[in-house]
């Protein structure tokens, strides 16, 4: 029973998921999210703007592409 109790969380932590940067101009930057959906996660909007602020730029978010594997690419404008 102890074993049991221990392990879901571990399996719950596998669930959760980083925003991988997959692509960066200096005009965009494109953001692969495993799970996602039509809009993006707190946590990729937040990676966006952190990488146009490195250029002086906000991010604004343009399009979402489903990727295989459950995968959604989301494309933000550095503006």
């Amino acid at each position: 029973m102890k074993l049991r109790i221990f392990l879901i969380p571990l399996m719950l932590a596998g669930c959760v998921t980083t925003p991988i940067v997959s692509d960066f101009n200096g005009s965009s930057v494109k953001i692969v999210e495993s799970f996602g959906g039509a809009k993006p996660s707190e946590a990729t909007i937040a990676e966006a703007k952190r990488i146009c602020a490195k250029v002086g730029k906000t991010a604004e978010g343009a399009s979402a592409r489903s990727l295989p594997n459950y995968d959604t690419e989301y494309l933000f404008l550095c503006l």
